[in-house]
């Protein structure tokens, strides 16, 4: 008995520092979803406004340049090139259609990426929507009180405001809009080329997902959306090579509700969010047998406010919080160096996204971030930069329980995570040409036995043709 638990200790410590060592690489790059959400967010809308017309094609150039420091301090350049062509159709309304391709070059400086430099090309949209209320009107002449919409392909999957599942997903969902309600179900699949949500080493670039979920909103209120939603993580992903000391599955499930609107007050938009999460995953260092249960919650509220005045100043406020485990041993949100085996896990692991700073860019797993921004067009009255937005944001972090963050180098005993500013600037400056640019400083805390600044900076120009 003693031989045994000595071996499962010396096991369990030789995990954990393996996932410390390669959690760090992939955690250094956090800050790009940041700038990538950014973009995303830019060019699906343009998307969506061109998809009103009956066929169009076009496309997006992008070069960005991101110099960064990681959890160990070492300074990471990359220059990013990346071109989009896409295609739509749209026929009377009843059937939509839409592709994109990416073509993707990073060159890295020598010697700072595991994998060196990359290119690629990856279906990143592919969807057909038959909208079935539009084909009602069409085949009797009557329009039903009500849009009801059928969409099959990979698309970008939100629900709720996005703090539990907001990523693509090859997936069948289905829309209903009417007076007062509206309704969506959706069933799908992670994307091959996303990365896994347990950093683990093995298990990091291999995500096999199935989600099944459903929202449903109430519209009756003239200036709030209340929602509710339920979302199923069925976890099929197989470590590559395979693992004969550690067994992985986090299958996990959500129920959220929240609200979003301005509550009758002009130029006030606000969101809010509390999901309970429960489910079963496998502790550190287990192999066979039985899974622990996971308990877990997060919330989220944010407030934003524009002034009608010159230059267009706006201010915000957020807070984000999400439950942690004070017996995780290296990591929040890995199996390797995760939960102590027979105890329940109550860190917080979900699907979502939220800015939290592009130099630290932590998970919300166990942490309270404290979020303040503000943001004004400087030069509205000069017509070349009247669209040139400059803004920052303070971000705060604090650990809700003596446990573990994303961030395996947050190894002392104390909650104070430390703090980080960011400041940007966002500037259209044809219809078809815009810049961006990105600068942020963490500045760790007592929780960091290394308590130097890392810095993350980008910038990127962006033409649509």
């Amino acid at each position: 008995m003693a031989y045994t638990s000595f071996f499962r200790t010396s096991r369990g410590i030789a995990l954990a520092l393996l996932a410390l060592a390669f959690a760090a690489p992939a955690m250094a790059q956090d800050g790009l979803r940041i700038y990538e959400e950014e973009l995303r967010v830019q060019i699906d809308q343009q998307a969506l406004d061109l998809r009103q017309r009956e066929f169009d094609a076009g496309g997006w150039g992008t070069f960005g340049y991101f110099n960064f420091d990681d959890e160990t301090n070492q300074n990471k350049t990359l220059r990013q090139s990346q071109l989009r062509l896409w295609a739509g159709a749209n026929l009377s309304g009843v059937h939509r259609a839409y592709v994109r391709y990416l073509l993707d070059w990073d060159d890295w400086n020598s010697g700072q990426h595991n994998k060196g430099d990359s290119d690629y090309c990856r279906l990143e949209r592919a969807w057909y929507q038959l909208s079935i209320s539009q084909l009602v009107r069409q085949l009797g002449g009557v329009a039903p009180p009500y849009h009801l919409n059928v969409k099959v392909g990979r698309e970008y999957a939100t629900i709720g405001s996005g703090l539990t599942l907001s990523m693509p997903l090859d997936m069948i969902e289905l829309q209903y809009l009417g007076a007062q309600w509206e309704a969506k179900a959706l069933m799908g699949k992670s994307v091959d080329y996303t990365k896994n949500i347990d950093r683990s080493p093995r298990i990091y670039d291999e995500q096999d997902r199935c989600f099944f979920g459903g929202e449903i909103a109430y519209r009756g209120l003239s200036h709030d959306r209340p929602f509710a939603y339920i979302l199923v993580n069925d976890d099929h992903s197989s470590p590559r090579p395979a693992d004969a000391t550690q067994s992985y599955g986090y299958d996990s499930r959500y129920l959220g509700v929240g609200s979003e609107g301005s509550l009758g007050i002009r130029n006030l938009r606000y969101n809010t969010e509390l999901v309970y999460e429960w489910g079963e995953t496998f502790g550190n260092g287990v192999n066979t047998g039985t899974r622990d249960d996971i308990s877990a919650m997060a919330y989220d509220l944010m407030v934003e406010y524009f002034f009608q005045a010159p230059m267009r100043p706006r201010i915000m406020g957020e807070y984000i919080w999400g439950s942690g485990d004070s017996d995780r041993l290296t990591s929040s949100g890995a199996t390797v160096g995760g939960n102590r085996a027979g105890t329940t896990d109550n860190a917080f692991n979900a699907f979502g996204f939220r800015d939290t700073g592009i130099a630290f860019a932590p998970d919300v797993s166990n942490l309270h971030i404290y979020v303040l921004g503000a943001s004004f067009f400087p030069f509205e009255s000069f017509k070349p930069t009247k669209n040139l937005e400059v803004g920052s944001k303070a971000f705060f972090y604090n650990k809700s329980s003596r446990g573990p963050i994303s961030d395996t180098t947050a190894t002392a005993d104390n909650r104070w995570v430390g703090w980080e500013w960011d400041i940007y600037a966002d500037w259209r400056i044809t219809s078809d040409l815009t810049w961006t640019i990105r600068y942020g400083f963490f500045q760790p805390g007592s929780a960091f036995p290394d308590r130097e600044c890392r810095q993350f900076l980008y910038t990127a120009l962006t033409l649509s043709f």
